[in-house]
């Protein structure tokens, strides 16, 4: 008869063997996961480095001093549309005179 002390002795080594091969599969597949997670991290930090870069080529003042220029069509502020702050209830009443004006008040 086979003794319970051999069969502990071979299959104790083989049960090591079989959780190891399967720790490690699992190791190599965590590893092969970072990797591609770091691939990706340094993929979005070149896109994030290209974006920044795409900002400040759009956000010169330059080329925004000429769009605002060709689409906005400002004009200088005119002394009558400044009011000091004194002024308060008197432009009140001259707003909400402008309002009905323009009918937007009945």
């Amino acid at each position: 008869m086979i003794r319970p002390a051999l069969i502990l002795w071979i299959g104790l080594p083989a049960i090591v063997t079989i959780a190891l091969l399967l720790v490690s599969y699992q190791v190599k597949g965590l590893e092969n996961e970072l990797a591609a997670l770091e691939r990706a991290a340094i993929t979005q930090q070149e896109e994030i480095h290209v974006l920044n870069a795409e900002w400040s080529f759009l956000n010169r003042p330059e080329r925004l001093a000429r769009l605002a220029e060709r689409h906005l069509e400002l004009t200088p502020v005119a002394p009558r549309q400044m009011i000091s702050f004194s002024y308060e209830p008197l432009a009140k009443g001259l707003i909400r005179q402008d309002i009905e004006n323009q009918g937007f008040v009945k």
